[in-house]
């Protein structure tokens, strides 16, 4: 019986999918080889114009062949670039076209700062520039970067000028891990102030990294706002916790301007003394009270409540009535500003979105100063995209 013939046809590549990869190699190269040529003709032709118009103040001009030099694009790393140069005499001569690789410098860090500030690890960002640009840094490159970046953002956030327009002043702490010294547990608070304009515009407008949330390191925050330019002209109402170092320094420094205690700081206080059998009524009863349409039928509210749990839950009571008129400040505003100002909720987003950030980073920092670069970085990532109307303040209290 004859053999058969196979049919099968040997090519030069060992699958489509080996020829897929040739082909587009192929032409990623000849594209960096116009580029290259490109680049090359740009040059000449302003040197050549150079030389034409300095020609009678220099004498003759000539050219001295080329050197390389390489390019970051979309399409990967171009190495060896033939840039012309002349000879000696060409006295006061810069290339002009040579911009193209400073501003693609320039894009690529800027792209490198805003994928690590948006919560891309270190090691994700140098694969990215890998894969993508086809340019090799190691993360620490990437953190160098990074770093350079967030200190002019925190320059920007801690110095600049403020315009006396805020008419709320939101002030809370958040705890992060320091390592410091060589040790994990250490922890630092990063102390911030945000502002919100009567227009509904809010921002980050000072932070700081301290060992506590003290009298003295609140002070000093507040009263670096007013040094920059926030005197409180406009100022309505502060809203934090119930941080008595906190409380005392706005005092202090603005007597006359009201306070409201975060209620949500208040009953999670209240709360924490209760025990696990009446924690969701008596929860229940908080939010009765603190929705009553006036002053005076949420007093009577707390009284109800006061007597149905004070033998029961002496503790979480005793706790209630500590500074219970601070927290009902916002009752002497509009019923338009109540869900506004009565807590802290503005700042508590942005404490999760710091947070969320962290964790890509193994949720602690070297030391304070790596915090506060972070944290710049954070916030005026989120300066820039607060939404532009009131909307964005409701919160659900």
């Amino acid at each position: 019986m004859p053999s058969r013939k196979s049919n099968n046809i040997m090519l030069p590549f060992g699958s489509e999918i080996e020829l897929k990869k040739h082909l587009e190699s192929s032409m990623t190269e000849s594209l960096k080889q116009l580029i290259r040529v490109t680049v090359n003709l740009m040059v000449k032709e302003e040197m050549g114009a150079f030389r034409e118009t300095m020609k009678g103040e220099l004498g003759a001009i000539y050219f001295n062949g080329s050197y390389s030099r390489d390019m970051k694009s979309p399409l990967g790393m171009i190495k060896d670039v033939p840039i012309p140069r002349f000879r000696d005499n060409a006295v006061g001569y810069t290339h002009q076209s040579l911009g193209v690789f400073s501003e693609q410098e320039d894009q690529f860090m800027k792209l490198v700062s805003e994928m690590h500030r948006l919560g891309v690890s270190q090691r994700k960002v140098a694969g990215i520039a890998k894969s993508c640009f086809g340019i090799t840094l190691s993360a620490n490159r990437v953190g160098h970067v990074y770093r350079d970046l967030a200190e002019r953002e925190e320059v920007t956030i801690n110095t600049r000028p403020l315009s006396d327009i805020y008419q709320y002043l939101y002030l809370d702490g958040v705890w992060v891990h320091t390592k410091g010294y060589g040790w994990d547990n250490n922890k630092s608070v990063l102390l911030c102030a945000l502002g919100v304009t009567k227009e509904g515009k809010r921002e980050i407008i000072g932070f700081t990294v301290s060992d506590s949330e003290s009298y003295d390191n609140w002070h000093n925050l507040i009263l670096s706002l007013k040094k920059r330019g926030m005197m409180g002209t406009k100022l309505e109402l502060a809203i934090s916790d119930g941080a008595e170092g906190l409380i005392g320094a706005i005092h202090h420094l603005f007597p006359d301007l009201r306070h409201q205690t975060c209620i949500l700081h208040k009953m999670r206080n209240v709360l924490s003394a209760a025990s696990h059998k009446n924690k969701e009524q008596l929860g229940n009863d908080l939010k009765v009270a603190y929705n009553q349409p006036n002053i005076k039928q949420a007093l009577l509210s707390f009284q109800s409540l006061t007597k149905r749990w004070y033998l029961e839950e002496p503790e979480a009571i005793k706790r209630l009535k500590y500074n219970l008129q601070s927290t009902l400040t916002y009752f002497e505003l509009s019923h338009e500003e109540w869900s506004r100002v009565r807590t802290n909720n503005i700042l508590e987003r942005e404490f999760r979105e710091l947070r969320r950030r962290i964790n890509v980073m193994d949720s602690s920092f070297n030391d304070r100063d790596s915090a506060s670069r972070y944290a710049a970085a954070t916030f005026s990532y989120l300066n820039q995209n607060y939404p532009a109307s009131r909307g964005g303040l409701h919160t659900n209290a």
